[in-house]
């Protein structure tokens, strides 16, 4: 899947399209499409992150998106990771793309409809990220239950830090 077959499965190509318009000249606007249409986008395993826009030595590598989100939610989330690549995209080559929700990002976003914010909460991810935790490590002092996805490092010790008891892996 690419940028523009999902915008045009969101129905969302035109409002880019337009965004583009606004945002740069006619004729870096017949290069930024070419180029924004073409950009992966592919299922993200991640359950804390929405979505991300990846980058290598000055190319767009690909969006990421979850998919388990609220259908609104996800349009957003796209439209945002969208707004990351033009920004980037639309910048002169000499310039690194370091300030990712700066001035640049934010008047994309804003062109393309969406408010400038950072980050976006998602019920059905926290739900599917509660439903994944495991007990990893029980205090030996108070019975607490550390949860997590992945597992503690076996070669370590690690203290409750209320109660100051052990915490046994399991």
């Amino acid at each position: 899947m690419t940028v523009k077959s999902l915008a045009q499965k969101l129905e969302l190509w035109e409002r880019i399209q337009t965004a583009v318009e606004r945002q740069v000249s006619p004729r870096a606007g017949r290069k930024l499409l070419p180029r924004l249409e073409e950009i992966p986008v592919r299922r993200s395993r991640a359950l804390r992150r929405l979505g991300s826009y990846v980058s290598r030595s000055g190319s767009p590598v690909c969006i990421r998106l979850q998919f388990a989100q609220e259908e609104e939610l996800l349009v957003e989330t796209f439209l945002h990771e969208v707004a990351h690549a033009c920004d980037h995209l639309s910048r002169k080559r000499w310039r690194i793309y370091r300030q990712a929700h700066g001035h640049s990002w934010q008047g994309w976003a804003l062109a393309l409809g969406i408010k400038p914010q950072v980050r976006g909460r998602s019920e059905e991810l926290d739900r599917l990220y509660r439903e994944r935790l495991k007990v990893v490590a029980v205090c030996s002092r108070c019975g607490y239950e550390l949860r997590r996805l992945r597992r503690l490092n076996q070669q370590h010790s690690y203290v409750h830090k209320k109660c100051g008891g052990v915490l046994r892996l399991c």
